[in-house]
């Protein structure tokens, strides 16, 4: 176990919006392995609400779904003896439970509940002071080969 974030570890120029250090514009979301979960804390910005204090429903999925992306590459990886692996969310569902403010630590928890070949199962919860504002269930799958982008 170290203490350098997962993302910065692995894919420092990553320029994803929710976890990628490289993207000005993103929320810079920064995973640690705490052993038994994949642990992560995220202070969304006024700009992200959607009710006044209120973080907007839609972003809130954005940290669960890179969070447990990368908690899905780690036992993806741990599968084949190695590094992560890159791997996409194939679905998830988020239930919204109780507001989550601006402003304040939100803490990220992450779980892998299934691992079998390509694909794996991982929830997430979203607490802040110890209050589960969010769940987060999500199926990943491994990607092999490049991943096509755009221009």
């Amino acid at each position: 176990m170290t203490d350098a974030a997962i993302q910065d570890r692995f894919y420092p120029d990553n320029r994803c919006f929710g976890c990628g250090g490289a993207n000005p514009d993103g929320l810079h979301l920064k995973s640690f392995d705490r052993g038994d979960a994949l642990v992560a804390e995220w202070i969304a910005e006024p700009r992200f609400q959607g009710p006044p204090g209120v973080v907007n429903g839609g972003l809130m999925a954005v940290p669960m779904d890179c969070h447990g992306t990368w908690a899905a590459m780690l036992a993806l990886g741990a599968a084949d003896a190695g590094d992560p692996v890159p791997a996409v969310t194939a679905g998830y569902s988020v239930r919204l439970l109780a507001p989550t403010p601006v402003d304040r630590p939100v803490t990220l928890r992450a779980q892998v509940t299934a691992c079998e070949g390509r694909k794996a199962k991982v929830t997430v919860t979203a607490s802040v002071d110890g209050v589960t504002t969010a769940t987060f269930d999500g199926a990943f799958v491994r990607v092999d080969g490049q991943v096509a982008t755009t221009p």
